[in-house]
């Protein structure tokens, strides 16, 4: 019989919902255990979610003996402590993305995961999406020859509201660390560490980003552009211009699931790659495959590539003067 995996959760928020509703998609993994510092918000989650354990401390989640992994979705600027508090107790941890809100603090996450031998993952769910791995094999198979231009963007229309956790700098607010590193992300899978790179962002009154965008430029000519926002509704639509057409994300691209190549300002191939659920369950199973195995980091979404992302935003940041409470 296969191993049925125990999760735990640290922070009840809405993107541990989106979570725990994925669990209920896998025969191999449930929600055992949930924490929150408020212990009525933990036993409400539990209860909703049908988790077995409910905890008014993050201590005493990772002192339980039945959790297998750990699903960290507390506001950014929590990541860092939260996955070291699981990395030190020998727990196995999922950290929601961004992995930090610095590059120092996901350097220090990694070291852990390695010196304490624990398996350690950024949860970029859309990495582990069909559409992803299709466009990777269009793009390595040369339908659109060399790749030579990224467009992706993410944005959305959000009242300004200083005390929401996207307005509070101190939680590592802004559309950069929220949705940003979607286009970001993409852009690093395809072409890897830029050469250069040039930000631009507006700041609320907070302090938080309202708007980011930034070129990345490589050695061989390509550039992605790439645009997040939270005061504006953008298209949502990834583009990957080669030298012999294009393929194209369609709308809403990160939880996507159609991939289309053009040539010749015509569709030639469309391929449609649905799923059942809301998209996490593909990143629990990647965890729990990597575990079932006995390895310590994934191949799709290596521990290196989440340096790279942090390294890249901490980047852009000091170009646009963006600082978080830490």
């Amino acid at each position: 019989m296969n191993k049925i995996y125990k999760w735990g959760i640290i922070g009840p928020g809405k993107i541990a919902a989106k979570f725990a509703e994925a669990l209920f998609h896998l025969p191999d993994a449930e929600l055992y255990a949930v924490a929150s510092r408020d212990n009525e918000k933990a036993r409400q989650f539990a209860e909703k979610y049908t988790a077995v354990k409910s905890y008014g401390s993050y201590e005493a989640l990772v002192n339980d003996k039945e959790v297998d992994a750990v699903y960290i979705a507390t506001p950014h600027t929590f990541h860092h402590a939260h996955a070291l508090l699981c990395m030190e107790n020998g727990k196995p941890v999922l950290c929601e993305k961004p992995m930090s809100v610095s590059q120092t603090s996901t350097l220090e996450m990694v070291a852990a995961a390695r010196s304490n031998n624990v398996f350690l993952m950024e949860a970029m769910w859309t990495r582990f999406l069909a559409v992803i791995d299709k466009t990777l094999e269009l793009v390595k198979n040369g339908e659109i020859g060399e790749i030579k231009y990224l467009h992706a963007d993410f944005g959305f229309m959000l009242p300004f509201d200083p005390s929401s956790r996207l307005y509070d700098i101190k939680l590592g607010g802004g559309s950069l660390l929220d949705v940003g590193v979607y286009p970001l992300f993409l852009a690093l899978l395809l072409f890897g560490k830029p050469r250069e790179i040039k930000s631009f962002a507006h700041l609320s009154s907070t302090g938080a980003d309202e708007s980011t965008s930034a070129v990345l430029y490589y050695d061989n000519g390509a550039m992605a552009n790439i645009f997040s926002s939270i005061v504006s509704q953008t298209p949502l639509k990834a583009e990957i211009y080669g030298s012999n057409g294009m393929i194209v994300l369609q709308r809403p691209w990160y939880k996507g699931t159609v991939v289309e190549v053009q040539k010749n300002d015509s569709i030639t191939d469309t391929f449609s790659l649905p799923y059942p659920g809301n998209g996490f369950e593909f990143e629990i199973m990647e965890v729990q495959r990597c575990l079932d195995l006995g390895l310590k980091e994934s191949h799709l979404m290596p521990l290196d590539f989440s340096l790279l992302m942090s390294e890249t935003v901490s980047e852009i940041c000091k170009q646009c003067n963006i600082r978080y409470g830490i």
